[in-house]
């Protein structure tokens, strides 16, 4: 089987989140990070001898970053968020803090939680239908050092 891995430096974004954990946790502060994803799809060559164009693979990625680059990540499907938008401006509670916040500056995900693990699951969720036919391993860096993956069983 033949795969081919994803790794363009344009296939990043910045954006800010907060975790909903103790708020002794650090991770429960408002705080950012510099992500980069990496794309693995594998499967058979097709008749130009590709498993899939590297060109197609970056500017869907490239698409899907550029809406998350520079926002703040908000999590519609917690149970412990709460938020209201009025006007061009968004309340949140979460777990007690109190945010309010622009709306211009805000990514709405229906993840349930911002962490880089759904972070993966759900970019898969929105490049796979453009490779259906093959198998999808999906990663989002935090650092380095530290990354998440989501793939297929």
């Amino acid at each position: 089987m033949y795969s081919i891995d994803v790794k363009d430096s344009r296939n990043k974004f910045s954006a800010a989140h907060f975790l909903l954990l103790e708020k002794t946790h650090k991770c429960s502060r408002l705080h950012g990070h510099n992500y980069t994803v990496y794309v693995s799809i594998q499967g058979p060559l097709d008749k130009d001898y590709f498993v899939v164009d590297f060109v197609k693979v970056k500017q869907k990625l490239q698409d899907i970053v550029e809406v998350l680059d520079h926002h703040i990540l908000i999590p519609t499907k917690s149970e412990n968020l709460k938020f209201k938008i009025k006007d061009e401006e968004v309340s949140i509670d979460a777990s007690g803090k109190k945010y309010v916040l622009p709306r211009e500056d805000i990514c709405f995900l229906p993840i349930p939680a911002t962490t880089s693990e759904n972070l993966a699951k759900y970019i898969y969720d929105l490049i796979k239908p453009e490779f259906e036919n093959y198998k999808l391993k999906v990663s989002v860096g935090e650092t380095s050092m530290t990354k998440a993956v989501y793939q297929e069983e």
